[in-house]
């Protein structure tokens, strides 16, 4: 019986600890912006691209002999 108190209490304790690091989280901003993470991966390819297209728009002009 004195391990399930042990036990409780240990997994009381790592609880506590984890909602303290969750309040800690929210208080410095972690969790503000959660829609832009989402939304930036469908616009990566499209600047990637028009970097891409740029560099081959500036060989055009200037050759390398």
């Amino acid at each position: 019986m004195s391990v399930i108190y042990l036990l409780i209490s240990i997994s009381i304790v790592v609880a506590v600890f984890f909602f303290l690091a969750f309040i800690r989280a929210v208080k410095k901003g972690q969790y503000d912006d959660d829609y832009t993470p989402s939304v930036r991966m469908l616009f990566d390819d499209e600047l990637i691209k028009k970097a891409s297209d740029d560099v081959i728009q500036i060989t055009k002009k200037n050759p390398k002999p």
